[in-house]
């Protein structure tokens, strides 16, 4: 149930190797593949996707959310009804999109990553990270609030309510989908994890291979992803 589904990547030059490890399980998915990638650190050169390119490089700072607000204009533009949104360290390891997926049309779905400090933090207590499964009614909505640029709203948490500027894209993502009033929501299949250490590895592959996790991020290494796709189909 791919039908009328983009897949993009956000990336830029120094993630080229990533992308093409990755390439394979971007296009399984039977759906055309956008590359998007800021302009002073394009990728470019790899066949059979279309590359885009627009904003500055850098993880965090006003210029980051300006790339990511260009991206979402971008993909607003296009004629797909859904996009599949990667990083360049994350995939769907499953060629089908879950049918549940497209039953919540209007939930901003992502590897949401928990931070269970108890103490107070200048972020926030929730990070949306890759990937993202969104609509075109979703994106819209989210550029509608998009354009300020620096948004600094009030997040309940079980924590307490703390104020949470920040100009972090996976932090941002969330600020504009509680502006929009939008509902978000974790993959129940996904998984997030930094994998440098074998422990880390370990702990994914159980995951993806024994609980039936398909959506994952922080894959930094081509022998990682083998490792997992491996442990996935046992």
């Amino acid at each position: 149930m791919n039908e009328n589904t983009l897949v993009a990547v956000s990336c830029y030059a120094g993630d080229q190797h990533q992308v093409e490890n990755n390439l394979p399980y971007y296009k399984h998915h039977g759906r055309p593949v956008w590359l998007m990638s800021p302009s002073d650190a394009p990728v470019i050169g790899i066949e059979g996707v279309e590359c885009y390119a627009a904003g500055k490089r850098g993880w965090i700072g006003p210029h980051t959310l300006d790339r990511q607000r260009k991206f979402l204009e971008k993909l607003s533009q296009s004629s797909y009804r859904y996009f599949l949104f990667n990083d360049a360290d994350s995939v769907c390891l499953s060629p089908t999109l879950p049918d549940y997926l497209f039953k919540h049309t209007d939930t901003f779905w992502s590897n949401e990553v928990l931070d269970t400090n108890p103490g107070p933090s200048r972020l926030p207590k929730i990070a949306l990270q890759p990937p993202y499964f969104f609509s075109n009614t979703v994106v819209r909505a989210l550029l509608r609030v998009a354009s300020v640029p620096a948004l600094s709203y009030t997040q309940a948490t079980a924590h307490g309510e703390l104020p949470v500027p920040t100009d972090c894209v996976d932090h941002w993502l969330l600020q504009i989908v509680y502006a929009a009033g939008v509902e978000h929501q974790s993959f129940p299949d996904g998984c997030s994890w930094e994998t440098a250490s074998s422990n880390g590895l370990e702990q994914m592959k159980i995951h993806t291979g024994k609980l039936g996790k398909v959506f994952i991020h922080s894959i930094k290494t081509k022998e990682v992803l083998d490792a997992l796709v491996k442990s996935r189909l046992g």
